[in-house]
């Protein structure tokens, strides 16, 4: 799921332990935009010359997406939020079985 990156959505990710987003930038045609950036959280410092394929660069959460939160002229800001499903096998007891469990995991 892509949202609009507000400053209170931004506050929600810094309080999980996010500390830097990975961006990407776009060029669109609409009429209140040129620019399209879609940001995606990560906890851990990306390396630059390993990002994955399709982001441009990445940002410290608290410096550049924090300026974004609160709007850049002629241009869209997202983060992307995806539900993942994770499966693991629960080995506490003898009968080992699959577990499914579901949480917010950010790309």
């Amino acid at each position: 799921m892509k949202t609009i990156l507000t400053p209170h959505l931004l506050g929600f990710l810094i309080e999980r332990g996010y500390t830097h987003c990975l961006a990407k930038t776009q060029s669109i045609s609409k009429s209140n935009a040129s620019v399209m950036i879609t940001l995606t959280p990560v906890k851990v410092k990306p390396v630059l010359h390993n990002l994955p394929l399709g982001y441009d660069t990445y940002y410290k959460i608290t410096r550049e997406p924090m300026q974004m939160a609160v709007g850049i002229d002629d241009t869209e800001v997202y983060i992307s939020l995806e539900l993942k499903q994770n499966r693991f096998v629960d080995t506490s007891s003898d009968s080992k079985k699959e577990v499914e469990t579901n949480s917010y995991a950010f790309e």
